[in-house]
């Protein structure tokens, strides 16, 4: 999506702020969105325009529903920020579930330019644009639907993967496969990395057995595909892993001995960074009061070995990303936090950090 392209189609839904960057007291990092509702998936687009996915917040004045129950909401977004600083809310109005029970939210989950075109990706929630492909062409009209996700997993149920099939389809991830007319998707809720072509069709790329619960997806120095092992409830301690994926679906664990990893990436020397959600469980109640962390891993052999935290007590962070120049964004806020507090953090030399130097901490939960 170039900058052109941006202003003649009229994508601007909403005007927020023109500065260069937010403010920020710590001179390890800078604010570069603010006042965003649980942000998740980051992409750079071609123009250097900044975007993410928000899954959005309960709308004003809604009333939580008694009991064991889904609060649904259209307040899904994803908001920009190009390279002059000029920011944008480019779609709204997405679909958004608030589970009142376990303070879990899901909606709008990744975005991704591939070919010029902007690409949306959303997670379990309710109405026609839920667990979908999308395609934003034109803020006046409802996003395309590219690929159905919650129809394909109808159709292909495995019953007896959560017992009782109550979620059977949540998309958390993408990366794009230009080269094939297609986006790469992990789903959460069933285990398995889905190729979703252009055309609608989808088909399974890789049925990752005991790894279920997938999140981050990324490309590797290598050309291969590596993404996520969250790990299934209570979320133990280093259960958690990092999985290679080849072309005909095979898998193996390219790194393990971690904790809750939601996203990954590599830097231009080929290490390997993985966000952290929490770095500790509890299993009465795995989520609440904890903290995440950036943890880099140098190569060795076919994998990565153990390696350096570069940042802790990051407060709920959902979605890692490093642009060609090695600088590192990270979205933080990004679940079980009020509304308007997520944030985009970019640190310009974390990548060039040495065992040396002190990690970098936030203190009570900041920023």
């Amino acid at each position: 999506m170039s900058a052109r392209r941006t202003r003649s189609i009229g994508w601007v839904l909403v005007l927020l702020s023109v500065a260069s960057a937010c403010a920020s007291a710590n001179s390890d990092y800078e604010v570069v969105l603010d006042g965003l509702n649980e942000p998740r998936g980051l992409w750079i687009l071609s123009d250097g325009t900044l975007c993410a996915a928000e899954a959005g917040r309960l709308a004003e004045g809604q009333v939580v529903r008694e009991g064991p129950t889904s609060n649904p909401a259209y307040t899904g977004s994803v908001s920009c920020v190009d390279t002059a600083g000029v920011r944008e809310r480019i779609i709204d109005q997405l679909p958004h579930v608030f589970y009142n029970v376990t303070g879990v939210t899901t909606g709008p989950a990744d975005v991704a330019e591939m070919d010029g075109d902007l690409y949306l990706l959303t997670g379990e929630g309710q109405g026609r644009l839920a667990r979908n492909l999308l395609r934003i062409t034109d803020p006046t009209t409802p996003p395309e639907v590219v690929a159905d996700f919650l129809a394909f997993a109808i159709e292909t149920a495995q019953p007896d993967f959560f017992e009782e099939i109550d979620i059977i389809s949540n998309p958390f991830a993408m990366i794009p496969d230009p080269a094939n007319r297609r986006l790469l998707v992990t789903d959460g809720a069933t285990g398995r990395v889905l190729a979703a072509g252009l055309d609608g069709d989808i088909q399974v790329f890789s049925d990752v057995i005991g790894h279920e619960v997938l999140t981050g997806i990324a490309r590797g120095p290598d050309g291969l595909v590596y993404v996520t092992s969250f790990s299934q409830l209570p979320h133990g301690t280093g259960d958690g892993a990092v999985l290679r994926l080849y072309p005909d679906g095979a898998f193996e664990v390219a790194a393990d001995n971690l904790t809750t990893p939601i996203d990954l990436a590599f830097d231009t020397v080929g290490r390997l960074y993985v966000l952290e959600f929490i770095d500790g469980t509890e299993t009465s109640d795995p989520y609440r009061g904890k903290t995440g962390r950036l943890i880099r891993l140098e190569p060795q052999g076919d994998g990565w070995t153990t390696g350096r935290v570069l940042v802790q007590d990051m407060p709920f962070p959902t979605a890692l990303l490093i642009d060609a120049e090695d600088r590192v964004y990270i979205s933080v806020h990004g679940a079980f936090s009020s509304p308007n507090s997520g944030l985009v953090l970019r640190f310009d030399d974390l990548v060039r950090r040495t065992s040396s130097e002190p990690l970098i901490r936030f203190v009570d939960g900041s920023p």
